[in-house]
């Protein structure tokens, strides 16, 4: 008897549960009534949404494309769970999104794996915050800056290009590796002001802990967007956390330091390359506190390393597939050297106009961070007759804006440099090309990714020639921390004579 009691107080709970989510469900769509009566909208299947299209990270891209085609809109509304989503790759109201002060804050799901400790700085704070920190931070990516940052990206562009020289005649290498240890030694230098030898055990170490807690972040990715975040937060990651606090503190102290000690002997220097000496004087004016400094110093070192190495990747990738397209490249940079390189300078690369066209379009095809989000702070008007609530969260799939043939053409699939002819610029809409997002929360280290970018494919370009077997149409593309490829294609190499 008690046993059937007991099934019987299970069966009730259940049902009690069910009936709680059901009412839930059914008052968060009667909030949302005016997107979903307005909007081509895809409920899904209640409770799950259209997580089942999801589950297939491979395909991810392509399923958000086809919900645009399904639907016949530029603007959606798709329901992920018990959360609705709008979606659009109208350019004119991704225009208005990325310049309204309603759409200031960052879209809490889409963002939630940054926020574990020490990635949670400019790039997630809300509005209010974001605004008065990034300009603290502005000054370390003003024009004048990034000049006296060139030489750092000419040594390690040479540092990329002897690196990748050593693999000439080797066949097929995978070269991402490479990228990586050399972008990571570049962001802590320019970031964090932090010089290490490749022989050293802190490098390793440091190497290491970057490899995990980018592959942490990556999981963390997808199972926060099943609301199974807590999963990837593992002892494992917890650990890595820890080692990068103390890693990022021991960098502020030490920096807190020296400020101190250069000011006592007259020698201390108003603007320092490296960010950390302008949010260390944030931390001396009261304006900062030491975890602040800790995690936008991080903020900026991960999101500078993370874009700029799959940036570079891309584009090596890209000549290497596009034999043509390289030629083209190579003798546009010989022209400007025909000597060889001894440094690239800022006005070297005004002379370079088929390479800026070919970095754009290897940045529309992959751009680095292939969605964004936007949360509304009160209820506002996404366009005429359409009410967003507060707290609805609008997502601009870049990756697929970048490739919606009615904005690119019938070939917008194919990688194509003449996109980006000043006559075809024209033609387009400004906001239809966005690879580092637009408007007054646009990346604030695009110029920095831009240069350091250029310097290292002109270096690299001059003295190697790349080319690989991988075909451009088997390239799969994966959601990662930023964009990933599913496979990462190796390449073979080549020295170049001058």
């Amino acid at each position: 008897m008690s046993a059937l009691i007991g099934v019987d107080t299970l069966i009730m709970t259940v049902v009690i549960l069910l009936l709680a989510a059901s009412w839930r469900l059914n008052q968060k769509r009667k909030y949302y009534r005016n997107v979903t009566t307005k909007l081509p909208t895809i409920f899904g299947i209640p409770f799950i949404g259209i997580v089942h299209m999801m589950l297939n990270v491979n395909k991810v891209y392509q399923k958000i494309g086809k919900v645009f085609d399904n639907l016949k809109a530029s603007t959606c509304c798709i329901w992920v769970a018990t959360t609705p989503y709008v979606l659009t790759v109208d350019p004119e109201v991704i225009k208005h999104i990325t310049s309204s002060p309603e759409f200031l804050n960052k879209s809490k799901d889409l963002y939630t794996h940054f926020q574990n400790g020490v990635f949670s700085g400019l790039l997630v704070s809300p509005a209010k915050k974001w605004k008065a920190d990034r300009k603290i931070i502005n000054p370390f990516f003003a024009h004048n800056n990034l000049l006296s940052l060139i030489p750092t990206f000419n040594d390690k562009a040479n540092n990329v290009k002897n690196k990748l020289a050593r693999l000439a005649g080797q066949g097929e290498q995978k070269i991402f590796a490479i990228l990586k240890e050399c972008g990571l030694q570049l962001s802590l230098l320019t970031i964090m002001d932090m010089k290490l030898e490749e022989s050293s055990e802190t490098y390793t170490e440091i190497v290491e802990a970057f490899n995990v807690f980018i592959d942490h972040m990556e999981k963390d990715l997808l199972c926060s967007w099943l609301g199974l975040g807590f999963l990837s937060r593992t002892p494992q990651y917890n650990r890595i956390l820890k080692y990068i606090r103390d890693l990022m503190r021991s960098l502020t102290k030490k920096h807190l330091a020296q400020q101190i000690e250069s000011e006592a002997m007259n020698n201390f220097v108003e603007n320092k390359q490296a960010m950390i000496d302008i949010t260390i004087k944030a931390l001396r004016q009261g304006i900062f506190n030491e975890n602040q400094v800790d995690i936008e110093g991080f903020t900026m070192l991960a999101a500078s390393y993370e874009t700029s190495v799959g940036a570079t990747y891309t584009c090596l990738l890209m000549l290497a597939m596009h034999p043509e397209i390289q030629e083209r490249v190579f003798q546009e940079i010989r022209s400007v050297f025909p000597d060889g390189i001894t440094s690239v300078e800022y006005d070297d690369m005004k002379k370079l106009p088929y390479l800026d066209m070919f970095i754009s379009e290897a940045l529309r095809i992959a751009p680095p961070g292939p969605y964004i989000g936007r949360q509304t702070v009160d209820d506002t008007e996404l366009y005429r007759g359409v009410i967003l609530p507060k707290d609805a969260q609008v997502l601009i799939p870049i990756y697929e804006l970048h490739r919606r043939k009615e904005l690119w053409g019938p070939e917008a699939s194919h990688f194509n440099p003449d996109n980006f002819l000043p006559e075809n610029i024209a033609k387009r809409h400004p906001y239809s090309y966005m690879p580092f997002s637009k408007g007054s929360r646009n990346c604030i280290g695009f110029r920095y990714a831009e240069i350091s970018i250029r310097i290292i494919l002109i270096h690299a370009v001059r003295n190697l020639k790349f080319s690989t077997t991988f075909k451009y149409e088997d390239i799969v593309y994966v959601p990662r921390v930023t964009l990933g490829y599913k496979i990462q294609p190796p390449v073979s190499i080549e020295a170049r004579a001058n």
